[in-house]
């Protein structure tokens, strides 16, 4: 999306007021650092798009799913990892919601997490649900490359076509 050129900060309170506007659904976004992701700070590649994505998706699945009157996203980085986390007051996950959705919706989310070195995290209750993605971003610097590894090992953790976690 061309609203990622201004950065992540800005492309998610554009999301989280767009969302707001569109689903009537109060969307309060709040960083400790508005510098994420602009000049001079800048995320590793694929980071910023992964972040947006999910939140994408995270606030697609509230409209339609969770009956919520109020949604936080919160962006924040802490030592290396990256942290966005999206929480809703709504109905939250039954069993039978989770097995349903991990099918394709919650599987995608790990896999687009995945391609970055992050990982999800999914907690719900009848207080509502929370996601939170995590990419370790010191990771980025130093990783090596897939075809740079002709050690033979287990990669893994390094393929994001790997849906092994899953």
């Amino acid at each position: 999306p061309a609203i990622l050129e201004q950065g992540l900060v800005a492309a998610l309170q554009w999301l989280a007021s767009r969302f707001e506007k569109r689903s009537g659904v109060e969307c309060l976004f709040r960083t400790g650092d508005e510098r994420v992701g602009t000049p001079g700070h800048e995320l590793p590649e694929g980071v910023p798009l992964v972040a947006y994505r999910t939140a994408q998706e995270a606030l697609t699945n509230i409209s339609k799913h969770a009956q919520a009157t109020r949604v936080t996203i919160d962006l924040a980085t802490s030592g290396d990892v990256l942290s966005l986390e999206i929480s809703d007051n709504g109905r939250g996950l039954a069993r039978s919601d989770l097995a349903k959705a991990a099918s394709f919706g919650i599987r995608g989310l790990h896999e687009r997490a995945s391609t970055v070195g992050g990982w999800i995290d999914l907690s719900s209750g009848a207080t509502g649900t929370t996601l939170i993605l995590s990419v370790p971003l010191a990771a980025h610097a130093s990783a090596p490359a897939l075809a740079d590894d002709v050690g033979g090992g287990d990669n893994r953790d390094h393929d994001p076509s790997a849906w092994a976690s899953l």
